[in-house]
Parts: C-alpha cells; structure tokens; sequence
C-alpha cells in the first residue's frame, strides 16, 4: 500500500523536517520562491528495508508494518545513500536510536507546534480512511462499472465501504484549522449519500458469491401483461434513472478531485501528486469505443462548487460539468422519499 498520508505526516512533522543524521540536520524543505514551488530535499528512509533483499532487510516484520512511522526515519538524500550503502555501520538499533535522539533535538530546539502537528495527523487519519473506503487509488476502475453498459453496477463490497465510509465523514470530529478541507469532505459526503439512496433503489445482487455485484434492475420487464404505453413510460424512467446515478458519479468525482486540491493547498502539497486527477471512463458507447474525461470544478467558488441537494442537482447537472441527463421527475422523488 506505501505509505500512508498519516505516516508521512508523523515523520516529516514529529522531524521538524530535518535530517536525522546529528552532523546534518539539514532543513529538508526549501521554501518556495516567487516563480516557484517549494523543494522536497529528504527521503522517508526506511529502517529495514522495504524488500527483504535491501539494507537491513533481513527481518520479521511484515511489508505493511516496513511502511509504518517506526520503521522509518527522516534523511536528507545524501545520508540516506548513505545509511543503505553502509547497513553493517547502520543497524536496524543504530538507527533507531539515532531517530529517538533526532526527535528529543527537535522537542528542545525547534520548538514545534504540537497542536498543529496533532491536528495534521487527525486530519491525515480522515484522508487515508477516506482513501481507503472511496477506493481512491482504483477510482476510474470500480467507477467505470457504473458509467459503462448503460446499466450501472458497482460490487457489494465496493457500495458497503462506500455506505460505512458515509456514516464515517457523518460522525467526524473536526479540528477546525482546515475549513476548506472540512467542506470539502462535509461536500463529499452529501453527494456520494445521494449516490447510495438513488442507487439502491433499483439495486438487485448478482453474481457468485465470492464476489457479488449490485446490479441496476431493467425494472420496465417486470410487466406481466403486455401494454405498450406502460412499457414505454417504464423504460423512459429507466433511462432517468441511469443517467441520474452517472450524473452523481461524476459529481461525486467532482467533488473528490475538490477535496484531493484542497489537501494539497492546506496540508500535503504533494499529496497525488504522481498519480494525478481522479478521471472516470465512461462507454462501450453505439461505436462500441470509451471515453476517459478528467471531472474538475471550473470554480473556486464554495457556493458554486456546493452540492445543492437533489432537486436542485436535477434542474443544474447540465450546468456544472459533464453529465448524461437532464429535467427533473417530480414522480421520482416522490419515489425516493415515500
């Protein structure tokens, strides 16, 4: 999995950014200047190595427990060359304790801002668990699953995260130091409600059971006498249906890439930073070809970007970026709220 924002934030804080090496402690982010960003000049160097064959890499632990806060330490990029080009100088012990040392320096010279650092770490735990449950890293590929085919689908595992990671965001406790972050998520959560409530309206399970999916109903066939009118107006709903549930995945998409932005501007600017945009791919289209598109706000404004609620979102889809329908059904909502 790598390591987790959370990690990140613990080393590069609890550090006060500074290699760990005593003889160096070398600033490792340089400030940005007027044309550009800020400079990373440190690496997140792992104790025992990540792969068994690297320096140091000859131990029990697991490869998710390599990638934890205790198994690395803060260095500059040349004693982090350093320390793997000399494991049998610097051992796993050495190492850990020249990070206990390197932290009791940082606490009596630096100064550091502990409640900020708290906040920054309650925040990451809220990001990576977001990342977790979204599925954030194969966004495009369980999102194409509801965009594709014209019959949206979504595995059960996939819709039970997203349902538990709802009442998580719900019942968060935020810190209040990043206001937009927190509207973001807040922003987020609405949206992706939406997406579960009109989804498992028409949802039915199929597949084998190791690995189900939620599949969207061709309600319009369950006529068990032929009228053709009746058949008509049922598959028209249909259609609204599955362009509604598309349209809130790719506001849900929106919204993400939204709250991705915000944590690189208030808490990690290279958050996603080498994986880029969340994109969603839509089709087999008539031409049986897909389709990637990249779904961003074109706004910086917090009133515009503001999911307005169902109803609202109906009458607007068509304005607030791609999207697949439009028009509202009074009956629908009707539906959705008895």
């Amino acid at each position: 999995m790598g390591i987790s924002l959370k990690t990140h934030k613990m080393l590069w804080g609890r550090s006060g950014n500074r290699c760990a090496l005593p003889t160096c402690r070398k600033n490792l982010v340089e400030d940005e200047t007027q044309t550009d960003d800020a400079s990373i000049v440190g690496d997140e160097a792992h104790i025992v190595a990540r792969e068994e064959d690297g320096p140091r890499g000859k131990s029990t632990l697991t490869p998710e427990e390599r990638d934890k806060y205790d198994n690395l330490i803060l260095m500059c990029k040349v004693h982090h060359k350093m320390i793997d080009d000399q494991p049998l100088e610097y051992t796993v012990d050495k190492l850990h304790q020249m990070k206990a040392e390197h932290l009791e320096w940082v606490t009596k010279n630096l100064s550091p801002d502990i409640d900020k650092q708290k906040d920054d770490e309650i925040y990451a735990t809220y990001i990576d668990k977001w990342i977790q449950l979204a599925d954030i890293n194969n966004w495009k590929n369980w999102s194409s699953f509801v965009l594709g085919g014209g019959q949206p689908q979504i595995s059960v595992k996939q819709f039970e995260n997203l349902k538990e990671l709802n009442e998580y965001i719900l019942s968060r406790v935020w810190p209040k130091r990043y206001d937009k972050i927190e509207f973001a998520f807040i922003n987020f959560r609405v949206v992706m409600n939406d997406f579960i409530n009109v989804f498992s309206i028409y949802k039915e399970k199929i597949g084998d059971e190791e690995d189900p999916m939620y599949n969207t109903e061709k309600f319009y066939k369950r006529l068990e006498e032929w009228d053709e009118e009746k058949y008509d107006q049922l598959s028209k709903q249909f259609d609204f249906h599955v362009d509604l549930v598309q349209d809130l995945m790719c506001e849900m998409t929106r919204a993400a890439n939204y709250l991705c932005d915000q944590i690189r501007k208030q808490l990690s600017s290279s958050f996603r930073i080498n994986e880029g945009v969340l994109l969603i791919e839509t089709g087999p289209d008539m031409s049986f070809s897909y389709k990637t598109v990249r779904l961003e706000f074109d706004t910086t404004d917090q009133a515009i970007i503001k999911y307005p609620g169902l109803e609202k979102f109906m009458e607007t889809r068509q304005e607030r970026g791609y999207h697949f329908g439009n028009g509202v059904s009074k009956k629908y909502l009707k539906q959705k709220f008895d």
